[in-house]
């Protein structure tokens, strides 16, 4: 029987690059620890993760993110106008579904004006944004309203959807009393 080559045989070195893999996702996962808080009695919470450091000491730590849920009063007083970015390298098109407040003869809570949309090319508004508009009715944002953005080139990319006041995007900016929305990369 021939003796193995440890610098030549395959299975040696693949052997070894799983077990410093391995030992590589060990050690990250022993470096911090990441779970998800959530209480189910606060149904309208926003679940909160936060990434906190193990006991291993280390030369930076990361900070920790938090998320707040906006006041509902604060965010139903909000209704403006939507400004759009689109800083990626894709053609977009931006939905949006506006919510009309009153009952359907279901009894709902809500129904849906029809839905509206815009193109953007690459990088269309990229600094300053665009204002959307329709040429038959005034578009203004508010609580519950619908935004979604996709490519339009075949990438597969697409952002949202983001219902405004409960989402993290749109951002509201109170000194033009508008709703923006920056999409890229």
């Amino acid at each position: 029987m021939k003796p193995i080559n440890d610098k030549r045989h395959p299975a040696f070195k693949v052997a070894i690059a799983v077990a410093i893999l391995l030992t590589g996702g060990w050690l990250l996962l022993q470096r911090f620890q990441i779970g998800i808080e959530f209480s189910p009695a606060e149904s309208n919470q926003v679940p909160v993760i936060k990434t906190q450091p193990s006991e291993a000491p280390a030369a930076s730590a990361p900070a920790t993110p938090t998320t707040t849920k906006p006041d509902p009063a604060d965010v139903a007083a909000r209704q403006g106008k939507l400004r759009v970015s689109n800083r990626s390298v894709h053609p977009l098109r931006v939905a949006l579904l506006s919510r009309q407040s009153g009952k359907t003869k279901a009894g709902a809570a809500a129904r849906f004006a029809t839905p509206a949309h815009w193109d953007f090319a690459p990088q269309e508004g990229s600094t300053e944004g665009l204002l959307v508009s329709l040429p038959d009715r005034e578009i203004k944002l508010k609580q519950g309203d619908v935004v979604v953005a996709f490519a339009q080139d075949g990438s597969q990319r697409y952002w949202g959807p983001f219902v405004v006041g409960e989402s993290d995007r749109p951002d509201w900016n109170p000194q033009a009393a508008e709703w923006e929305l920056v999409l890229g990369e």
